[in-house]
């Protein structure tokens, strides 16, 4: 009878991957409460948080450039 594959060599991309991202998250949280970094005129969402806002507005056809409270581009 063949060996079954272990957990992890069946999950290795997750068990990667999912740690990965959430500290990508936390960093990107922690760099833009650093207002040393980030001025509060140009802290942004989180990019998962503004690409679904830009999503929910093209499917909705609302016109409104806001991102509930953060900077955005100063050039729109």
């Amino acid at each position: 009878m063949p060996k079954q594959p272990s957990f992890v060599s069946r999950n290795l991309v997750a068990i990667v991957m999912i740690p990965s991202l959430v500290g990508i998250h936390l960093g990107w949280s922690y760099m833009q409460g650093n207002r040393k970094l980030v001025t509060e005129s140009e802290q942004i969402d989180l990019p998962p948080v503004t690409f679904a806002r830009f999503v929910w507005n093209k499917v909705t056809g609302e016109t409104s450039v806001g991102n509930g409270g953060g900077g955005g581009n100063p050039a729109e």
